[in-house]
């Protein structure tokens, strides 16, 4: 088959894949609060949603990197584009039903093919190039990934506006228009792949696949750095969904909940521009000072969200996502540079620390059922001053400034 020639078209294709999960991704948190309308839920149980979204990053993760450690990243890139076209599909036909668990089943089988994809795709950009260009590249692929982040609330609430218009007023009607067009969207890039010439790499391992998956259980760097991980995801998540209900809220925003929607855009904008920024000019920078300036100010963000209840505060929020633009990628190449040899089972690992997306939105969601909205943010708060230090104890002295 006839090559599509175009001036490094593998990072285009995978930053078009990190583009649609982030769009997915978004979209789904977005979508709690108006799942917890539609199926009458409190706080907690509307952390169902999140939790089916964020489990199969456990369930799926390990299996994808054996396949790709036994075939190869693009052999399993291809597979994993089929498994997200038929899992988004199914999403589209199931929560058609209007039932909940038919809901939580199409979920599951839509976020598997994305947890799949990311196990492949993460690492694939990086290693397509350099070691020293490897942050740049990642920077630039998940820059990719908040364009579909601020897109996606957006479609959202476009989708709904849409609809609402012409008579079609229920959640599960919308929804499954979004997914049905995510669908095309991936049959998009089946194309685009066959056209691509993807340059294929099996990782090199000196042990077997689960020999190195347990060598790298035991490597502290890696897995200090796989726990920041994860209460970064955990949250990037909770200020991705419960900034939305902080604007939507009375007693808080009061914008009401379409408004908030659209509104919860400029926290992934920063994001974006943030990532745009540090794939520019993160080469001039020291990481490590960059990574707990930004955890500061978050902090400081969450400490006033915590003390006072006004619709300004709703806004400073939304700051938080330009403070997180350049974790992940300082984050994700240093635990990924810390795999060394294993990189396929350090993928994986690093995947599931996504299950950090349901337990810190869920710490917090506890706190609101009990206490109020802005006690939770004590949540962040903890989750970010434990990010500077463990990101800090990961750090070998030569790496220290």
């Amino acid at each position: 088959m006839r090559a599509f020639h175009l001036k490094d078209a593998p990072l285009v294709l995978l930053s078009l894949v990190f583009f649609i999960w982030g769009l997915i991704t978004v979209s789904s948190n977005s979508l709690i609060p108006y799942y917890k309308d539609a199926f009458a839920l409190d706080y907690k149980m509307a952390m169902l949603f999140p939790m089916a979204f964020f489990i199969t990053r456990v369930t799926v993760s390990l299996p994808t990197s054996f396949v790709m450690a036994k075939f190869g990243y693009r052999t399993t890139m291809k597979y994993c584009l089929c498994w997200c076209l038929l899992g988004c599909l199914a999403m589209a036909y199931l929560v058609r039903t209007e039932s909940l668990y038919p809901t939580l089943l199409g979920i599951l089988l839509m976020a598997s093919g994305i947890s799949a994809i990311q196990v492949v795709s993460s690492p694939y950009v990086s290693l397509l190039s350099t070691p020293d260009k490897s942050v740049i590249r990642q920077s630039i692929a998940t820059a990719a990934n908040s364009v579909g982040t601020v897109l996606g609330p957006l479609a959202l609430t476009a989708i709904i506006v849409a609809a609402t218009t012409l008579g079609f007023a229920d959640t599960s009607f919308h929804v499954s228009i979004l997914f049905l067009l995510i669908t095309s969207f991936f049959f998009g890039l089946l194309v685009f792949f066959s056209k691509v010439d993807l340059p294929d790499i099996k990782p090199k391992q000196v042990s077997g696949f689960w020999r190195g998956l347990f060598c790298l259980l035991g490597n502290r760097e890696f897995m200090t750095l796989a726990t920041v991980l994860l209460l970064y995801i955990g949250v990037e998540v909770s200020f991705g969904t419960f900034t939305i209900t902080y604007l939507a809220d009375g007693s808080y925003g009061g914008f009401g909940l379409i408004q908030a929607t659209q509104f919860i855009a400029a926290y992934w904008v920063g994001m974006f521009l943030g990532r745009l920024l540090f794939a520019k000019f993160g080469h001039w920078v020291n990481r490590h000072g960059l990574f707990s300036f930004a955890c500061v100010v978050a902090i400081l963000i969450s400490l006033t969200a915590l003390f006072e209840q006004a619709s300004w505060v709703g806004f400073l929020l939304l700051l938080v996502g330009l403070c997180n633009a350049t974790l992940y990628p300082i984050i994700y190449a240093r635990a990924l540079q810390a795999s060394g040899k294993h990189s396929s089972q350090g993928a994986a690992i690093l995947i599931m620390c996504s299950i950090g997306g349901v337990m810190l939105p869920f710490a917090q969601a506890t706190l609101i059922d009990e206490f109020s909205l802005s006690i939770s943010y004590i949540v962040p708060v903890i989750a970010y001053l434990a990010m500077t230090i463990l990101y800090w104890s990961s750090l070998n002295k030569h790496d220290k400034p």
